[in-house]
């Protein structure tokens, strides 16, 4: 402005030369004392108060100087005429101009003032709407991992989407879980659960994480685990309780922050986050990840409720697995004691009754009826005996194995019931354990039993066979068929039973069938193993 000023200072100081000049030369008799007015007009045009005065005081004085100075002409009345004229011109003009810039100034200030208060607003504005989107971020973040940790996912799926999640929000490029070990005195375990943006570039950390378990009180998660509350570390290598810092030259990673997982006042993990430079802690950061450590939970809670039940199921298989075997071991021993036992006592009583029946022959023939009629009583009792020792354990499934005990059930099968029965058998040459081929050969009794009752066939075919790692007996009838309600039906404690007994060996029983069109049952166990843990196909 000064610069400005000066300029029209300067053009001022010339132009009022040059009209001095100029009026010193022409006759008194010309009006040039108005060229002055001009001089106010500059300062008019600089917008400078100072040289409008500046310029009607030196226009007045050069009007004056100039009526001494110009060589005499016209009429004398005239002449003082036209230089009052022009003193008053300079004066009207000098104050219009005054008037004008401080009109122009108080529409400049006023100008000023409300584009500081346009700034002043859009600022307010600006902030208010960046605090609008961080509300909306947050909301969004909390109503995410809410609907998540509702959701019937599987556990470890939510988890990873939760940490991902925190991560964008953070914009923090590394994420990681630790859990809390069952046992308290333990502290926190490392997961596989991690968020990596990077691929590649947290190796290292990661790795040292991975073997590295954190007792309470100790390293970032295990300040956590102590407090229960959120925590922030400015440069973890820095930090005398990050012990992971000290294992590597370079872990990558500076600020860390973590916050609990709550289930009620229990932290049951913890949730970490790291940059790979330093950050002051954020406070608000720190609250809202106290909400979500709430929030997830219920996803943990979940988790334990399921650990829980698979024990539960597992404990109860378990148990049934024992009382089969008991009652296996039972009806086996029941059957080796009728055979070895009751058989042979029938045996004699027969062959005592044939003594008998020999010595009677010469008396009366009632007698010789009588004798005859115990003997086919004694026949009746061997076969009976018998045939409840096969039913009780078949000699042949521990003597020869599961395909002849099959083979033997469907003869069996085929003559006590009349229904057509073919037997399939494609094992070749592959031998089970006994505790195997004991379920395949009690769930294959029991589809029987179940098609004898229900399924009015006339044809059962009959095959077994091996695939990849799997024992498959597979069970087809061409009867009326089974509706989708009677297989979930929970109250059918014949096919539950079925299902059991398969899961114990990690396997499964498949039912499938439509009205009218037949049944089919495929029955699938594990080649080895014991089956634990893999019941849930």
């Amino acid at each position: 402005m000064k610069s400005y000023s000066a300029k029209y200072l300067l053009i001022g100081i010339v132009a009022s030369a040059g009209i001095f000049i100029l009026d010193a030369q022409l006759p008194l008799g010309i009006a040039d004392g108005m060229l002055y007015v001009g001089l106010v007009l500059l300062g008019m045009m600089a917008r400078n108060p100072s040289l409008i005065i500046i310029a009607a005081i030196l226009g007045s004085a050069l009007n004056l100087l100039g009526y001494f100075l110009s060589p005499p002409g016209g009429d004398l009345v005239q002449v003082i005429t036209n230089r009052v004229l022009a003193f008053l011109i300079i004066c009207v003009t000098a104050i219009l101009c005054l008037l004008r810039n401080k009109a122009d100034e108080k529409l400049e200030s006023a100008r000023s003032f409300l584009e500081t208060k346009v700034e002043d607003r859009t600022v307010r504005l600006k902030e208010a709407n960046q605090r609008l989107n961080k509300e909306a971020e947050i909301a969004g973040l909390v109503k995410a991992i809410a609907m998540a940790s509702n959701e019937t996912r599987a556990i470890k799926d939510t988890l990873h989407f939760c940490i991902e999640k925190v991560s964008q929000f953070a914009d923090w490029p590394l994420g990681h879980l630790y859990l809390k070990a069952e046992e308290p005195a333990s502290g926190l375990i490392p997961t596989e659960i991690w968020h990596v943006r990077d691929p590649g570039k947290f190796d290292v950390f990661q790795k040292i994480t991975g073997n590295t378990p954190l007792e309470i009180g100790v390293g970032l998660p295990g300040r956590v685990l102590a407090s229960g509350e959120p925590e922030w570390i400015i440069d973890v290598t820095k930090d005398p309780n990050f012990p992971r810092a000290k294992l590597a030259k370079n872990i990558g990673v500076k600020a860390g922050f973590a916050f609990p997982i709550l289930i009620g006042q229990e932290v049951v993990g913890v949730m970490e986050f790291f940059s790979a430079k330093a950050v002051k802690p954020d406070r608000e950061m720190l609250a809202i990840m106290g909400q979500i450590g709430t929030q997830l939970g219920r996803v943990l809670e979940r988790k334990r409720a399921q650990d829980q039940s698979e024990v539960s199921q597992k404990i109860l298989r378990n148990l049934y697995l024992r009382l089969q075997e008991v009652r296996e071991e039972e009806r086996t021993r029941t059957a080796r004691e009728v055979h070895d036992h009751l058989s042979q006592l029938l045996t004699t009583i027969k062959l005592e009754l044939s003594l008998l029946d020999k010595k009677l022959s010469n008396y009366s023939s009632e007698i010789k009826g009588s004798t005859q009629q115990l003997l086919d009583m004694s026949n009746d009792a061997i076969h009976s005996v018998q045939r409840i020792a096969m039913d009780l354990r078949p000699p042949i499934l521990d003597d020869l194995g599961l395909s002849e005990a099959i083979e033997w059930q469907v003869k069996e099968f085929k003559g006590r019931t009349g229904i057509g029965c073919k037997f399939f058998n494609e094992m070749n040459g592959l031998e089970l354990d006994l505790e195997r081929s004991t379920t395949l050969f009690r769930i294959f009794q029991e589809t029987l039993t179940n098609i004898v009752r229900h399924s009015q066939a006339t044809q059962v075919d009959v095959k077994l066979y091996t695939c990849e790692e799997n024992i498959n007996l597979q069970v087809q009838d061409n009867g009326c068929g089974i509706t989708e309600d009677q297989i979930q039906n929970l109250r059918s404690l014949g096919l539950l039973g079925m299902r059991e007994r398969a899961m114990v060996w990690g396997g499964f029983v498949q039912i499938t069938g439509a009205q009218d069109e037949g049944t089919t049952v495929t029955i699938n166990i594990k080649k080895d193993g014991n089956g634990e843990n893999e019941g849930e196909n």
